[in-house]
């Protein structure tokens, strides 16, 4: 089985500066990205587990999946999310330890992990104003379906 890890705001929710943060449109999608991410996800037939803090409130939750479903992405393409630990490199690691069955994965993320732990490379970067981007599209597609 493949895995995306995914977080959300930096990576499908963007901003164009640092301050609008906290703004009414806060938890709004960029269709760009999620489009890009649904070709992630067709190309390498890739389940998502949500790392987000999002994925701590129930509002949220039904917003991203929404959002998401305009894109072909449902609810039933994720497995579920990270446990709550100190740092999020340990949470991915932690749903790994449990689900020996995720053979290949990514972590898309707009914030470095603070985790010796974790494999660099399987952590792709985004900006917080560009969230996935073509780059990064292929990246993760050239990860996902790389041979063993």
């Amino acid at each position: 089985m493949k895995v995306i890890f995914l977080d959300i705001d930096g990576v499908l929710c963007v901003h164009a500066a640092d301050g609008n943060w906290g703004a009414e449109d806060d938890d709004r999608l960029s269709a760009d990205c999620c489009r890009r991410l649904k070709e992630i996800m067709d190309a390498t037939g890739c389940k998502l587990v949500l790392s987000s803090s999002w994925r701590l409130f129930a509002d949220m939750l039904k917003s991203l999946f929404e959002q998401l479903r305009l894109f072909g992405i449902a609810k039933e393409d994720f497995l579920g999310g990270t446990p709550l630990l100190e740092e999020r490199g340990e949470e991915i690691l932690a749903y790994l330890k449990r689900h020996r069955e995720i053979r290949k994965f990514v972590a898309l993320d707009d914030e470095p992990f603070d985790c010796p732990k974790f494999p660099r490379e399987k952590l792709i970067l985004t900006e917080h104003v560009f969230g996935i981007t073509d780059a990064v599209k292929e990246k993760c597609i050239c990860l996902l379906n790389a041979m063993p």
